[in-house]
């Protein structure tokens, strides 16, 4: 049905077009002078682009309020994948046009044309024993409502003048500025009411005991595989309704000589796990003034951002209070474990001990794995977060003549993240060891700077009626600090006292027993020559050419410390060559090739730090533990010595407008190559002449190939009626070519990131990025899987491909209708193809916790499709029609930490079709002598699937870095958000 819309809308159109009796002016139809920012900050003719580049303006990311406005970007732009921990002020993990390194993919971000660092810290670990939460990005502290427009640049060729910065494509916002006449102040408000979804089904029909049977009773083991009998959801009556209240009130003014913008935002987030809450304040301002008879331009911005959080949610199993309930033995009563009644006084100590029913009178953790109240957990093993930013740039423009002027740009951004957790004594042992009687702290402390400075000659001299030329010329200094301190310490002198005076580090105990304290700095700095022309012949054929040069700190020590990037592009607007048909506005082609790359990291080993005050180490039990690598220096392997990943591309695409203008298509093919991929790998004897050991090398190539589209068609476009429709849709394809030399002689695979119960992901020659590996079942030469004489199926040895969780196709469907002073707009968001993997139900079915078990409990056990008996047993061979006992069959194919289980049995589809973002809203027409207008909308995103197969949101991630998408490691859940919102102009 859905493949029927576009065509449909094309006959309505066509109908309508058809009885204007007015004609176009071709002429006027078909000069497109829409404007756009480009590198550097740089506005050009859309028309005169040789690459791909789509726009997107502030209101669409405000329509509808998320915390971090990078989630209002699915489905709104193609090719763009959006992947996220969840929870309030989280960090996102944006991909444009697929995986192109084995570090990391996401893109260089932009604001008023200077680059700026996203990261506040590490990523968020993709592990099931995650110690930290996601402690957001630089980004997510900004207010949505002072972002004019995002450009996103997903090419080598438009964002090759960022060189060693924009190998992964270009991010560009323009913040708001203030405008000429009269002033205005604008205060929008919203309030939503967050609820959780799309949780793991549990059941509650089956208890943990056979209350028949004498001596048996709840809360002896975590498992629930007993007689039949009713439990309450204790889940359910545990999360609560949370709200997430967003404010922001700005002023503009502006004269001939100077503008000011000027806004201050806060938002606040109760969570819907009891005792989270999230704050954040924002402030910016900006000022752009004309002095020396307009010649010269100053442009002054700052933007300023708190954050506070308490129990930011933390994946994994260690220290989720979720966790704890979907495992709660069936039968044992909840209520006695509630928030007051989480713990009591320990009369030996004198100290709260914690009241939970996995603990027993000698005070030992019963259950395999241990959980704790969740109560406990948010209150004796309290964490927080604190952010802090700033970003302040200065701009300074002379226009020397009407076509050629001068800029000094210069930006200072500052971040520094300060997380913590206290974990009280009396918490689970296998959290605080045997020596962490008094309680263990980890805190985490990130502080990053960057100063960038830049400078800029652009001309755009008209050569003669014909032929015009738009030149830049320039260059740039970008300094990077980094100060990084990791403290993880279970030797308090005094009990539950989470302070640094109060940690022992000097003391007897044996190295490995995980507590650790790391302290580095590290500067970084990239000095860089750039220049840009394009020229173009009547307004019909352009060609682009960029060129830059990088100098790189952390390459200092290396023969060739510089390297350049390169691109060319040409268009033709055919429309303006050829006399095409009325309804054809304007109709170009366009194809480029560039290469970029991108840079090492400053702390990679000690060679790559010359700026350094002090290197990164571990301290661990008086041994320095890091770092663990070494680069190759021998001559003999001159093609493994470090240098920038490299990524060449070539594209080329359409551009049509249709129907004076009201239907814009804009289709893209591209062809990527990303290679000298930095690579860590070990060598475990000498290979003529290169020791044993661990290096990091430059090697491997990842390709990726693609179609990305968009659409946009003002069907209806009258005073009292209004149409439009956007439709995005791309396809990529990942591959990975080569990784390791054959002279290496290492496996041609490499781990990326393990996650626990027994699968992880891995780069592998052939496969693609993201490739999951895991236990498969056992099976026959002819596929069929094997089972034991009690039906029991058996698991192979050794890991085996089970998926790979990158979608297939991405398409975005958005409609905006408007009908007078009432406007509706709603998003469909669709990925295709993929499979994901659940470690979450993993656990759940093991553990008889789960609504699976429970069913196949109620039809009398599980069947096994394609199955015979295995070989050595009465019937090997023979077809297994029977039914296996559900016990004996999860206890088998599902895990904990102590059995590996069978992966495949929890690959899902990542296939999902949702309704991603709704809204209704009433604009109201004051005219006072205070208020212009105001509008009123219903809002609500997140709202439900049409279509879902996985146990979980595939979107969600264990973590941001490699190895954590597609893997479900007890992931904070998703939420619902509906609500009000109200925005009003004085």
């Amino acid at each position: 049905m859905r493949k029927t819309v576009i065509p449909v809308l094309l006959v309505f159109s066509l109908s309508a077009y058809a009885q204007e009796t007015k004609k176009a002016d071709t002429a006027n139809t078909t000069k497109i002078e829409e404007v756009v920012v480009t590198s550097l900050g740089i506005k050009r003719q859309a028309r005169s682009l040789t690459y791909s580049s789509q726009q997107i303006g502030g209101d669409e990311l405000t329509e509808v309020k998320t915390p971090n406005f990078l989630n209002s970007i699915s489905g709104k732009v193609s090719n763009v994948q959006i992947n996220r921990t969840n929870g309030v002020g989280s960090s996102v993990r944006v991909l444009m046009r697929g995986n192109k390194s084995a570090n990391s993919s996401q893109p260089l971000y932009v604001i008023d044309g200077i680059p700026i660092i996203n990261g506040v810290g590490k990523a968020p670990e993709a592990s099931q024993y995650s110690t930290m939460p996601d402690a957001g990005d630089v980004l997510s502290s900004i207010n949505p409502d002072d972002i004019e427009s995002m450009n996103f640049l997903k090419g080598a060729s438009a964002s090759a003048l960022y060189g060693s910065m924009g190998g992964n494509g270009v991010i560009l916002i323009t913040t708001k500025k203030g405008k000429l006449g009269r002033s205005s102040i604008t205060y929008n408000t919203s309030l939503t009411v967050d609820q959780a979804y799309s949780l793991p089904k549990l059941q509650h029909s089956y208890l943990s005991y056979d209350p028949a049977v004498s001596g048996q009773a709840p809360g002896v083991s975590n498992e629930s595989w007993g007689a039949k009998g009713d439990s309450k959801d204790h889940l359910k009556d545990f999360l609560q309704n949370g709200t997430t209240w967003v404010n922001s009130l700005s002023f503009q003014s502006g004269t001939e000589k100077s503008t000011n913008y000027f806004s201050i935002g806060n938002t606040t987030n109760k969570g819907v796990v009891p005792s989270s809450y999230f704050d954040q304040y924002n402030i910016s301002f900006r000022n752009s003034s004309k002095y020396l008879n307009d010649k010269l331009t100053l442009d002054a911005n700052f933007i300023g951002s708190l954050q506070n959080s308490v129990n930011r949610q933390t994946p994994g199993v260690s220290f989720s209070p979720l966790v704890s309930l979907y495992w709660l033995p069936r039968g044992v009563d909840f209520d006695q474990y509630n928030d007051s009644n989480y713990s009591f006084i320990d009369k030996t100590r004198l100290l709260p001990a914690q009241n939970w029913w996995a603990i027993g009178p000698d005070g030992k953790f019963n259950g395999n794995p241990a959980t704790q109240n969740p109560y406990w957990i948010l209150n004796r093993n309290r964490v927080t977060v604190n952010n802090k930013n700033t970003y302040s740039a200065l701009s300074l423009a002379y226009q020397i003549n009407p076509w050629l002027s001068a800029r000094i740009r210069g930006n200072y951004s500052w971040n520094v993240t300060d997380s913590q957790r206290g974990v009280s004594a009396y918490s689970d042992p296998n959290l605080i060891t045997s020596s962490g009687i008094n309680g263990r702290l980890l805190q985490n402390k990130y502080e990053n700077s960057s100063t960038y400075g830049d400078v800029l000659l652009v001309g755009s001299p008209k050569l003669s009626e014909d032929i015009s030329l738009d030149f830049t010329v320039g260059g740039s200094i970008n300094t990077s600090r980094n100060t990084v301190t990791e403290i993880d310490n279970a030797y308090l002198a005094a009990p539950n006292l989470f302070t640094l005076s109060n940690l022992q580090w000097n003391v007897d105990r044996s190295v490995g027993d995980g507590f650790h304290h790391i302290n580095y700095s590290t500067k970084k700095q990239i000095q860089s020559v750039f220049a840009s022309a394009s020229l173009g012949y009547k307004n019909m054929v352009y060609v682009d050419m960029t060129f830059r040069n990088d100098w790189d700190s952390t390459l200092a020590f290396t023969d060739t410390n510089g390297y350049d990037y390169e691109s060319v592009g040409v268009n033709a607007v055919l429309s303006s060559i050829f006399k095409l048909p009325e309804t054809i506005n304007f109709w170009k082609i366009r194809g480029s090739y560039a290469t970029v790359g991108l840079g090492l990291p400053a702390n990679l080993t000690t060679a790559t730090t010359p700026y350094n005050t002090a290197y990164g180490y571990i301290v661990d039990a008086g041994q320095i533990l890091y770092p663990k690598y070494s680069l190759v220096t021998d001559p003999a392997f001159s093609e493994l010595f470090v240098k920038p990943e490299l990524n060449k591309t070539f594209e080329v695409g359409t551009e049509l407008r249709l129907f004076k203008n009201r239907l814009n298509f804009d289709i893209t093919y591209y062809n990527s190559k990303a290679t000298n991929q930095l690579l860590p790998v070990t060598i475990s004897s000498n290979l003529g002449g290169l020791p044993s050991g661990s290096y990091y090398v430059n090697a491997g190539k990842i390709q990726n190939t693609g179609f990305e589209s968009s659409l946009s068609y003002k069907i209806f476009d009258s005073g009292k009626f209004g149409w439009t429709a956007n439709l995005n849709g791309s396809t990529n394809k990942n591959k990975i070519v080569e990784l390791f030399p054959d002279r290496l002689k290492v496996p041609e695979n490499l781990p990326l990131a393990l996650t626990g119960g027994g699968a992880y992901t891995k780069l592998k020659v052939g496969g693609s990025f993201g490739d999951i590996y895991g236990i498969k079942f056992l099976r026959d030469d002819q596929g069929r899987i094997l089972v034991d004489a009690d039906g029991k199926p058996l698991a192979e040895k050794n890991i085996g491909y089970l998926g790979n969780p990158n979608p297939k196709f991405m398409l975005g469907f958005g409609n905006t209708f408007n009908i007078g002073k009432l406007g509706i707009s709603f998003l469909v968001d669709g990925k295709f193809g993929g499979k994901v993997l659940s470690l979450t139900e993993k656990a759940n079915d093991m553990l008889g916790v789960s609504q699976t078990s429970a069913s196949a409990r109620d039809a009398g056990g599980v069947a096994i499709p394609n199955a015979v008996y295995a070989p050595g047993t009465p019937n090997a061979g023979a077809a297994y029609t029977g039914l296996t006992d559900a016990k004996t069959y999860y206890k088998a194919v599902g895990a904990n930490q102590e059995s590996a289980g069978i992966d495949e049995a929890y690959i899902y589809s990542a296939t999902t079709v949702r309704l991603r973002q709704a809204s209704i809203a009433y604009t109201f027409d004051i005219n006072s002598s205070y208020v212009r207008n105001a509008t009123v909308s219903i809002v609500g995103t997140n709202l439900f699937f049409f279509y879902k197969k996985a146990p979980f949101d595939p979107e969600q991630v264990s973590g941001n870095t490699p190895g954590g998408v597609g893997v479900d490691s007890f992931g904070i859940p998703i939420t619902r958000s509906i609500g009000l919102s109200l925005k009003a102009n004085f």
